[in-house]
């Protein structure tokens, strides 16, 4: 990093060694005033070292974790959220009242905040350009990949960044495919955002995986072909894989979730619990677990499934009761030390474990929108080409702090 004379200058008495750590405290939002104090300041706050330094203070203090911890999600089609989730339990959960989550910038001016409420807002740039429709979200550490109209966006809801994605390419458009499969994660082998692929091809009963990698701005075929028929296409990230309910083919086909290793490159198998054969198993995050929801037609449920331990398939599904019935229920790995966010149809739940109890967080003057809801970590990851190796290295343990805090 800096030389202390070009950090501090005579203006600032503290050591150079100093300032550093004061500013890899501070808030992305701050470093990115900061940036205008001078070029040094500038050049440290853009500097690899300093962005790995600033995302281990995530890591190694539980106060900056839960202050850069948010919840994002959409509304509608058009408008997406972040939301310090946190902040607003502090200061607005309890037992006495009613209190509404205010959304900022669409029902609710700044600086009309109503009754002292921590506002979501709107993070209006992503959608800006002639109010593009956002279909669905993912998140991961400190980025977003955002599914819209004219193809795939990489963001940094933190520095506002933004980053298309170049179109996927179809591999056999003589026949194309029937279903397109994502999902968005991290490979800690070779410290790697990768966006995931997958081209549900029915007459040859096969699924055609590609990889997008930042590094590389490319999309690249991955030899394999997997022979399921997924019937959900929004995969979940979790351990290093993407995974995705599915079913096999054959005259004996059986519910399966296809997971995606992202180090590998390569698809494996897990088996699901005994939910039955009239159940939809929905993925979802519980506390740093793989876990499965319940949809069917007309059907009403209180339980969902818990893997315990990764891998460990026919030991570690672990059922869960939930005292109150649900027909649509998701998990997106966001808990407190007391309670765990579910979205349960289309609100928000804080959910007790402990004692069976539950809390609904309404969203003033709206409700949710489906296939959008997820946690990610602030953070200065930049959405350019340089080296970034060691941003990447700390950047993918965040995720380890994405459970109760």
């Amino acid at each position: 990093m800096e030389h202390n004379g070009e950090l501090t200058g005579h203006q600032f008495p503290l050591p150079a060694e100093i300032i550093v750590e004061i500013l890899s405290r501070r808030s992305v939002k701050s470093l990115c005033r900061f940036r205008c104090v001078s070029k040094p300041w500038r050049s440290l706050i853009s500097n690899t070292k300093f962005i790995a330094l600033h995302a281990k203070k995530t890591l190694e203090d539980k106060e900056v974790f839960l202050r850069r911890r948010r919840v994002i999600f959409k509304v509608a089609l058009h408008y997406l959220y972040s939301l310090d989730l946190d902040q607003f339990l502090n200061h607005n959960y309890n037992d006495d009242d009613d209190n509404a989550l205010v959304l900022k910038n669409r029902h609710v001016h700044a600086d009309n905040n109503h009754d002292g409420l921590i506002p979501a807002t709107e993070l209006d740039f992503v959608s800006a350009e002639g109010r593009r429709p956002i279909y669905f979200i993912y998140s991961c550490n400190n980025l977003l990949l955002c599914d819209m109209r004219r193809g795939f966006y990489l963001v940094n809801p933190a520095t506002r960044e933004m980053k298309k994605v170049p179109k996927t390419p179809s591999w056999r458009p003589v026949r194309p495919f029937c279903l397109s499969l994502c999902g968005f994660g991290f490979d800690s082998s070779t410290n790697e955002y990768k966006v995931v692929n997958g081209q549900v091809y029915s007459d040859i009963n096969v699924i055609v995986f590609s990889v997008y990698t930042l590094k590389t701005d490319s999309w690249r075929k991955i030899e394999c072909f997997s022979p399921y028929h997924a019937y959900w296409f929004q995969g979940i990230f979790l351990n290093g894989a993407i995974h995705w309910s599915a079913t096999t083919v054959g005259d004996r086909s059986s519910s399966v979730i296809v997971s995606f290793l992202l180090a590998e490159e390569e698809v494996r198998e897990i088996r699901l619990p005994p939910i039955g054969d009239t159940c939809l198993a929905n993925l979802g995050v519980f506390r740093d677990c793989l876990c499965i929801t319940l949809a069917g037609i007309d059907q009403t449920f209180n339980e969902f499934w818990v893997m315990k331990e990764y891998g460990v398939v026919s030991e570690s599904w672990t059922r869960m009761r939930v005292s109150m019935p649900y027909h649509q229920l998701s998990h997106f790995g966001f808990s407190t030390k007391s309670h765990d966010l579910m979205v349960c149809g289309s609100s928000f739940v804080m959910y007790n474990f402990k004692e069976e109890s539950f809390r609904n967080l309404p969203i003033r003057d709206t409700t949710l929108g489906g296939n959008g809801v997820g946690v990610y970590v602030e953070g200065l990851f930049p959405l350019i080409d340089r080296e970034q190796d060691e941003s990447r290295r700390v950047d993918n343990q965040v995720l380890i702090k994405l459970k109760h805090a």
